[in-house]
């Protein structure tokens, strides 16, 4: 938001120095989230300019609410993904030949599906793993007995329920923060509101 200050003469002087006086008002360039500049509001006294500034601030936590909530919704499939997994491995019993085939079985993420391996590599990647402990723990099958595996999965679940909570706390804050500024428009207005029926009243 641009801010621009403008002076004009209100054709009066004070009584008691004898200097004119002058009224201050506020022209603004309103952007959007993106940066991308919308309108320009000119002479806005400074409860207009404070209602300016508080709308902006409303805008940028919407588009972060938004964003935190993409974030969520990103980490959430790939929990669900990763359950969908373990459960499937850790079911199969090795006693009695079951096992899952890491390169033939498929998981649907993101509209896409892919096989075991492709979407743990990925999750193991993600999670900071080298290619060759990536390659020793994925063979090509994995049961209950795969012990290694079944921990890698769990572990990457917890990273992921971590960041979940983090993300939590940061959609909490950025929605408190937005109704905040909102909540100071309402108030602004309402009281703007009250001094002009009070001027009507007094006429």
């Amino acid at each position: 938001m641009g801010i621009e200050t403008v002076e004009f003469d209100l054709s009066m002087t004070d009584v008691d120095t004898g200097a004119y006086l002058t009224a201050r008002t506020y022209n603004v360039t309103v952007t959007d989230a993106d940066g991308v500049t919308t309108t320009t509001l000119r002479n806005l006294s400074i409860a207009q300019l404070v209602m300016a500034i508080c709308l902006e601030r409303a805008v940028a936590k919407e588009k972060e609410i938004i964003d935190t909530m993409q974030a969520l919704n990103v980490t959430s499939s790939e929990l669900q993904a990763l359950t969908e997994i373990e459960t499937e491995v850790v079911t199969k019993d090795a006693r009695k030949g079951e096992s899952v085939n890491l390169d033939t079985k498929e998981i649907t993420y993101n509209g896409e599906n892919q096989t075991y391996r492709t979407f743990l590599t990925a999750m193991f990647v993600a999670d900071g793993m080298t290619e060759s402990e990536i390659e020793s723990l994925l063979s090509s099958t994995a049961n209950a007995d795969s012990k290694d595996l079944i921990n890698a999965i769990e572990k990457s679940m917890d990273k992921r329920n971590s960041l979940n909570q983090q993300t939590m706390i940061e959609l909490q804050s950025a929605t408190s923060k937005r109704d905040q500024s909102y909540d100071m428009i309402a108030n602004i207005s309402k009281s703007l509101n009250q001094v002009e029926i009070g001027i009507v009243n007094n006429m």
